[in-house]
Formats: structure tokens, sequence, C-alpha cells
């Protein structure tokens, strides 16, 4: 939520202003949070033993009817607009921008099957993410710097790349295994200052690269903004293995519990929605260039996150939409 809504003014705000400077710090802390999340279900989901059947009609289907209900209600607000009938009717079949997710998540329910079998092999697991961090990450992310400087060079190397096409250890399935391997890693101190080390590494190259890429370019750079990124990935991991290490410390009360039981309930339904509440904001004139940025966004998320709760809640309580669309 605070991605979006530090993203919002990021392209149109002028470079070298305050606003933009405080949008591109905002928007460059958060950037682990589609990685962490497919680590999260990567940790769940090849810890356990749900069979295909099960996740194919209890996962799967569920993202399936939530996609077809909110991409037509996305593509029917784009229409009420404005937007033709081809417009929207591309809208209704591609998905509001922040829908993408539910591809990606459902490509990755459907192969675990597969990386269960990988993960159940130590030595097989830990070789499959040093090659998913080379040709996923590494190599992705040289190519691109190098572009920025010589576009003969990075086409050269991608050209390499593409006749490789070892896309078998490409996509989100290094974030969906990682996070399996954190998960049952008993880390060490040593190791968790390292990671701590690179997370801040990570965090502090994300503000200052994408400003510097920025400037050089003379517009707005999402050179390192990319969930494939070297810089993003240390923040995943960075963050991941903090929350590991101090909440798997915590005793929560059965109130915490409860309150966290229902916050995991209605977060599926508070993503699909905040777009909507972050428009209708929009539309009565609260964005993060209203007052001064540094606390726009903030408060701004503290409002979209409520209030996408809220309208997730009640949906969660009403029938039939609690089982299909939340």
């Amino acid at each position: 939520m605070i991605l979006h809504i530090a993203a919002d003014n990021w392209y149109g705000t002028d470079i070298h202003s305050f606003e933009w400077n405080i949008s591109n710090f905002y928007d460059s802390i958060v950037r682990w949070g589609v990685p962490v999340f497919t680590m999260i279900s990567g940790a769940l989901f090849l810890s356990g033993n749900q069979p295909i059947e099960r996740i194919y009609k209890k996962n799967i289907s569920r993202i399936i009817t939530a996609f077809l209900f909110w991409s037509l209600f996305y593509a029917s607000i784009s229409f009420v607009r404005g937007a033709g009938i081809k417009s929207a009717l591309d809208a209704f079949i591609n998905g509001h921008y922040h829908m993408w997710f539910l591809f990606m998540i459902v490509g990755l329910y459907m192969v675990i099957p597969f990386l269960r079998l990988i993960v159940k092999d130590n030595s097989l697991m830990k070789y499959f993410l040093i090659l998913a961090f080379i040709f996923a990450i590494v190599i992705p992310e040289i190519i691109s710097v190098t572009g920025i400087v010589n576009d003969k060079y990075s086409s050269f190397m991608q050209g390499i790349i593409d006749k490789v096409s070892l896309n078998f250890v490409l996509g989100y399935t290094i974030y969906f295994i990682l996070g399996y391997y954190f998960s049952r890693k008993d880390i060490s101190r040593k190791f968790s200052i390292l990671i701590y080390a690179l997370g801040i590494v990570g965090f502090s190259s994300t503000v200052i690269f994408t400003a510097v890429a920025t400037r050089y370019q003379g517009k707005p750079s999402e050179l390192f903004f990319g969930n494939f990124t070297v810089n993003v990935f240390l923040e995943a991991v960075c963050i991941f293995v903090f929350c590991k290490n101090v909440f798997s410390k915590i005793k929560f009360s059965e109130k915490a519990k409860g309150i966290i039981f229902l916050l995991s309930k209605y977060s599926f339904g508070a993503y699909l929605i905040h777009p909507f509440v972050i428009s209708v904001l929009k539309y009565l004139g609260l964005n993060t260039l209203t007052f001064n940025s540094l606390l726009a966004v903030p408060i701004i998320g503290v409002i979209v996150f409520c209030g996408s709760f809220l309208i997730s809640g009640i949906l969660n309580h009403i029938p039939i939409l609690n089982k299909y669309i939340v």
C-alpha cells in the first residue's frame, strides 16, 4: 500500500524537488513487499503436504474467482470514467495494475509438486538457489546497468543469456524456495548480522542508485526498483530473517493472536480493494502532494490501510462473497 501511495506522484513530479525525493525514499524502502510475501507463501506451501488437487480447488480457484470479480469491478469503474468498451475489456482481461500478482502466485502454486521435490534434497535446493541468484538476479542486473552506458554490450550479453535459455531457475521460484530455506534454517547470530548489514546496503542503494539513475537519464528510473535486482533481493532477505528472528521469540497473548488472525484473514481483500481507496482519496483531494510529503505518505498509508481492511472485513462477513472474492 505504501509503495502504491508513494509511487502515485513519483512519475509526474519534478525529479529535483523535495516531494520527488521523499516519494523515492518511501517507494525504495518498501520494495521488499512482494518478494517477502512470496517467501512466506513458499515457507508455508513447501513445508505442507496439501495435495495438488486441494491447491487447485481451494487456492487457485479462489484466486481466479477473486480476479474475475475485482477485474470486472475496476474495468467497470474505468468504463464509467470514460474509457471505451475496448479499453474496458482490455482492462478486464489484464486486470488492474496491482492484480499482476495473482497471475504470478497462481503460476507458483501450479508447480508446487516439482518445487517440493527440490527442497526435499538440501544440496539440490542450495544448487537451485545459487543458479537462480546468478541467472535471475545478478546477470540481469549487470545487463540492465550496462545498458545505461552502452546498449551494444548489454544487447550482446542478453543475447548470450537468451541462447542459454535457463528458464527453469528464473522467475519468482527463487523467493518461493528461499522462504522455505530460511524458515527451516537455524540462522546464527553472526549470519543474521551479516544479512542485516547487507540489508542496510540494499535499502540504501535502492534509494541512492534510483536517484542517481534518474538524474542521469533525466526522468524517473525504475532500474533499481525491480523485484529481481540485487538491492531489492537484499532488502527482502533482511526483512524475512529479521521478522523470523524477532517474532519467533515473542509469546503473543490470545488477544494478540486474535488480531493477527483477523489481519491475516482480511489481508487478501484489503490488497484487492486498496487501489480503489487510494483513488477515492485522490478524488477527494488527498494525495502525497496535498501537504508535506514526508508526513503525507505515512498518514495516507494509515488511512488506506484502515479503509481497505474495514471494507475487507465487511465483505468477509457477507455470505458467498467471503468465500469467493476475498
